[in-house]
């Protein structure tokens, strides 16, 4: 199974291929934002997410969202206001993230108020294991803005991966800027219609 997601990662297209080789600034237009992204590592952006990295997803990536405020959850019954404050709105991410049952292990580590770039936010740090055994660890940032709370995480392998990238994740977090309301649309992306979701928690783009 995981053979053919991954095969099926490579075969489609949309507006361009899906996996493009990066690096540099980088405006996803249609999530209103831009982004350094490190040389050579590769980029996927879809209708909900721009997804970064560069051993490959099912050991390390980074995952930037714009998820409505008003969207219902999976697993949590707790919703997200738009003027909550950050600590509320991160008791809600880890609330969903309990409440489904494939996250295996889950240990908070930190969960901190934060600014991230200019914009209160919250910091998380958890690991977790999945179905195949392997243990990941993830940095999770996140803040509310008008409509949609703007995610930034990086998740690896906790054993070698982890390590090998988190400077690099850091200095792609310093980077991220919003881009100003009323930004032309363009086919920067396309649908993503395999669902990993199921398989690898991990790999969740409802929220985390």
């Amino acid at each position: 199974m995981k053979k053919l997601l991954v095969i099926v990662l490579i075969l489609l297209s949309a507006c361009a291929a899906p996996w493009i080789e990066s690096g540099g600034t980088y405006r996803a237009l249609s999530h209103n934002f831009y982004v350094d992204i490190p040389q050579g590592w590769m980029r996927l952006n879809t209708e909900r997410y721009l997804l970064i990295s560069r051993e490959g997803p099912f050991l390390q990536y980074v995952l930037i969202q714009d998820r409505p405020v008003d969207r219902s959850f999976r697993h949590t019954k707790k919703k997200l206001v738009k003027d909550m404050l950050p600590e509320e709105a991160a008791q809600v991410v880890i609330d969903e993230i309990v409440s489904d049952q494939t996250v295996v292990n889950l240990e908070v580590t930190e969960n901190v108020p934060t600014e991230i770039n200019g914009h209160d936010g919250f910091r998380l740090a958890f690991t977790y294991r999945n179905k195949d055994g392997l243990t990941l660890k993830t940095i999770y940032y996140g803040f509310i803005k008008g409509e949609k709370l703007y995610s930034i995480r990086y998740t690896a392998a906790k054993r070698y991966y982890f390590e090998k990238d988190i400077q690099a994740f850091e200095t792609l977090l310093s980077s991220f800027r919003l881009i100003k309301a009323g930004a032309e649309r363009t086919c920067a992306h396309h649908k993503n219609p395999f669902k990993l979701t199921r398989q690898y928690p991990y790999f969740y783009t409802d929220i985390y």
